[in-house]
Formats: structure tokens, C-alpha cells, sequence
């Protein structure tokens, strides 16, 4: 099976993006004062660090580079 954390820099960056959108959600659910559209904000953050996280590695163009 392939892994899908190859590349530090788009899983770091994925990792980073999922933990803040969570915190954000976190902090509004703790203070009471959800609001719809922060959420939309932070559901689409978490969509698009799922796509950091497996993005192609940096190194691959076509796929000439063989994956680990």
C-alpha cells in the first residue's frame, strides 16, 4: 500500500490546517457561540488540508521518480 504522508512539507501543512480549523471549532463550541459561517470556513479548511496531506510529492513531475 502506498503511503500518503511521503512529503514532510504538504503533510506538515495539511496537519497544521486541520489543527487550527479544530481548535476554531473547539473554541466555538466551548464559548457557546457557534457560527454557521466559521463553520463552513473550517469544514473547507479541513477538505483542503486532507488534500495537502495526499498531494503528489514536490519531487514527482510525471511519475518518473519511484515512490517509497
Amino acid at each position: 500500500m502506498k503511503s500518503f504522508a511521503v512529503n514532510w512539507k504538504t503533510t506538515g501543512a495539511g496537519v497544521a490546517g486541520i489543527l487550527s480549523a479544530a481548535a476554531d471549532i473547539i473554541n466555538q463550541l466551548v464559548t457557546g457561540n457557534p457560527d454557521a459561517n466559521h463553520l463552513m470556513v473550517d469544514v473547507t479548511g479541513i477538505i483542503t488540508a486532507l488534500g495537502l496531506i495526499f498531494a503528489k510529492d514536490g519531487n514527482v513531475t510525471g511519475g518518473t521518480v519511484q515512490q517509497k
